[in-house]
């Protein structure tokens, strides 16, 4: 993760009770970070240069977006160097 968002405040039409995480993800070798959710951790705990991973929507519900995808979560491996993505703030 480059950059990330906590919200907390609720919103019409809003699909995820605050607070979560929107978060810019970088994957290895990419070179433009997206916006994406992140879950599976309390948002007070989410920093920069945390490494996740996909977890994906069955098979069976996938259609041909970015939504197959339905967040990112937190890998437990060490957080990625600062040099590694300082140029994507």
């Amino acid at each position: 993760m480059t950059t990330f968002a906590i919200i907390n405040i609720p919103f019409q039409g809003q699909r995820i009770k605050p607070p979560y995480v929107a978060a810019y993800v970088l994957l290895d070798g990419a070179d433009i970070p997206f916006l994406h959710l992140v879950a599976d951790i309390d948002a007070n705990e989410v920093r920069m240069g945390m490494r996740v991973e996909a977890v994906w929507k069955r098979r069976e519900e996938w259609g041909f977006g970015i939504d197959n995808i339905e967040y990112f979560r937190p890998t437990g491996e060490p957080d990625a160097d600062y040099d590694t993505y300082k140029h994507h703030l």
